[in-house]
């Protein structure tokens, strides 16, 4: 019979579990009111099933049912019953995971929760309780932060694995202490979404800590063929995430810990700066490059890069910035050209280090960092290039870009020597390439950075102008504000008042400002015209064919599908239950050897075969200029 773990309420069953349990009692000459007698609600069972014994009621199912309608005619009970108070509970689940671990008891924090599940689809109720208990660990220090062992229990069991197998695949919301909707499918994400994160910012990681959870409930749902793996977490899991959340959100983080690393210098001890590890890095790196000059291209790295390399050797050693580890990081990225000069008289690039991409193009739903590596091939991208000085307007244009064959790149500001390269690139393919920019003092000189010059499709007064004639209702004091520009600028216009295109945005919409940008570079673009040719191609031959041509394939396909369908039956039943590795290209090889004679000698496919032949020979007949005035003849 089906193993059910709790009898003790009609509560606990769905309809058909109730029947299954019901049908599975062993020794069908009880009276019903005895095999029942564990049930609370066994007093609301109908009189006319007092005398009658298991039996009877199984032999006819549809009893089965009205027992179940009879005794669910007593309420559920309301509340789980805990037999002591949660305080003290909580105190020895506590001191239970102290016998273990060495945690600070001080900032450990612990709850119980009591509550009552009810399932409108099923009709089940039950009453459960949840204990989690997180302890930050006194045997782990700041090198160990972020990290959490998770002891996963369901009524006091513990899972296989001992962690948190029993809570994995849910579907766990909460919000965050900033208000924010958060989201996760497993216990361990959910408490990595919570500071418990080696891959944060040490100063913002939690204290390794050891997390208990136990679910005590009557109504364990379990999944998993292979035994008791993880239960359907549906009923628990808004608590579990709520409870767990708010007690991990309490865990302290390093921040303000100081640990500070130190070096000799003479013979006094002082503090390791950020520029003694990127000094250390750069020797380290020279040394490997004059032993090694491959390296310089197979190892580049962008100055970004050398930062993500550095970073663990400066937590290693007990590094603490002052500020925080992104003001570190820009510090870092900004000294590397000078340090290479000062150290060693060479520029960042023979040491095998360029510029971070700071320029991405987005070009039909992909987008690609632009980098040295690969700014020739993106500039052969799309009918036109168009150049935005922000990532925010690229995303406003993102559909429209593909509709019309455009690439657009944008580039957080001033250009790179990257960006910069595929511009050129552009140029000298014969795309058209243009730069789309706010109209200030900034915006009008990011085009002067390129190396030839470059159309400019930005924003400016007259732009407003056409818009207005094109029936947006746009004024020009509605999208400019007054500003001092940090930079000397001739036009007096700018040197008060600017116009981003935020603002335009925000008045015209994405598609307004799609327009107007479509129009500057149609008038730009002339007299030559755009070049669509790298965007537009010739069909493939198949998707030209007539549709009896079409109609035929597709048969002679469902033909050989079908004559090779037993064989290959046989041949997936093997591969399901494969007892060691094997190599995948000579199984491949060995199924087509097997399935190929099977098809070659089927009468049907000779038949077919025959007939191809002879249709063949009719082509061969059709002389060339046929296949040459075909497109004269048929216009």
């Amino acid at each position: 019979m089906p193993k059910f773990e709790y009898h003790d309420s009609i509560y606990y069953f769905k309809r058909g579990e109730f029947k299954n349990y019901f049908q599975g009692i062993y020794d069908k000459s009880m009276l019903v009111s005895d095999a029942l007698a564990t049930f609370r609600e066994v007093r609301y069972l109908p009189n006319k099933f007092k005398q009658k014994m298991v039996q009877q009621v199984v032999d006819d199912p549809s009893l089965i049912g009205q027992i179940y309608e009879g005794l669910k005619k007593m309420k559920p009970q309301s509340q789980y019953k805990l037999a002591y108070k949660k305080e003290d509970r909580q105190v020895e689940l506590i001191e239970n995971v102290a016998e273990n671990y060495n945690i600070d008891k001080k900032h450990t924090q612990a709850k119980i929760v009591t509550t009552h599940h009810k399932d409108e689809d099923t009709g089940r109720e039950f009453n459960y309780s949840l204990e989690v208990v997180i302890a930050p660990r006194k045997d782990k220090d700041f090198q160990n932060a972020g990290q959490v062992e998770i002891i996963g229990n369901i009524n006091s069991t513990p899972s296989i694995d001992g962690g948190e197998q029993y809570f994995q695949g849910g579907n766990y919301r909460w919000t965050d202490k900033k208000g924010n909707n958060m989201y996760s499918t497993s216990l361990e994400g959910m408490l990595s979404e919570c500071g418990f994160n080696r891959s944060l910012t040490p100063s913002k990681r939690r204290v390794p800590s050891v997390v208990y959870v136990n679910i005590k409930t009557p109504c364990p749902d379990w999944l998993g063929s292979a035994g008791k793996t993880h239960i359907n977490l549906k009923s628990y899991q808004e608590e579990l995430a709520n409870t767990v959340t708010s007690l991990a959100y309490k865990i302290p983080t390093y921040h303000g810990i100081g640990h500070r690393a130190t070096i000799l210098c003479g013979h006094h001890l002082r503090e390791k700066s950020a520029q003694d590890f990127l000094d250390d890095f750069l020797i380290k790196r020279k040394s490997q490059i004059d032993r090694n000059p491959s390296l310089k291209t197979k190892d580049r790295i962008t100055q970004r890069g050398v930062w993500y390399r550095i970073r663990p050797i400066m937590i290693s050693e007990g590094f603490e910035p002052k500020e925080n580890w992104g003001i570190t990081a820009q510090y870092i990225a900004r000294i590397i050209k000078e340090r290479c000069k000062k150290l060693f008289r060479l520029k960042r690039e023979d040491l095998g280090i360029i510029a971070s991409s700071r320029a991405t193009m987005y070009y039909m739903g992909n987008h690609y960092p632009v980098n040295i590596d690969n700014f020739r091939d993106l500039a052969r991208q799309g009918v036109a290039i168009i150049v935005i000085e922000k990532e925010g307007i690229a995303d406003l244009l993102y559909p429209f870009a593909d509709k019309y064959g455009v690439a657009l790149v944008h580039t957080q500001g001033r250009f790179t020597e990257d960006g910069k390269d595929l511009i050129e690139a552009a140029k000298e393919y014969g795309s058209f390439i243009g730069i789309l920019v706010d109209y200030d003092a900034v915006g009008s000189e990011i085009p002067k950075a390129t190396r030839t010059r470059t159309p400019i499709i930005g924003i400016d007064k007259e732009t407003i102008t056409w818009l207005q004639q094109n029936g947006y209702e746009i004024k020009l004091a509605d999208v400019e504000e007054e500003y001092t520009p940090s930079i000397r600028v001739k036009d007096p216009y700018l040197q008060r008042y600017r116009i981003e295109l935020d603002s335009v945005a925000q008045k015209v919409g994405a598609e307004g400002l799609w327009k107007l940008m479509m129009y500057r570079v149609n008038l730009l673009s002339k007299p030559g015209g755009l070049d669509y040719r790298n965007v537009i191609h010739k069909p493939t031959s198949e998707t030209l064919y007539p549709v009896e041509v079409t109609d035929f394939l597709s048969d002679l396909q469902r033909y050989t599908n079908n004559i090779t369908k037993t064989k290959w039956e046989e041949t997936t039943t093997e591969l399901a239950n494969v007892p060691e590795l094997i190599d995948v290209q000579a199984k491949n090889t060995e199924i087509h050897e097997n399935l190929s004679p099977i098809v070659a000698k089927d009468p049907g496919m000779q038949l077919i075969v025959t007939e191809l032949k002879r249709l063949r020979e009719l082509l061969s007949k059709i002389k060339k200029d046929n296949y040459e005035d075909a497109g004269e003849n048929n216009e």
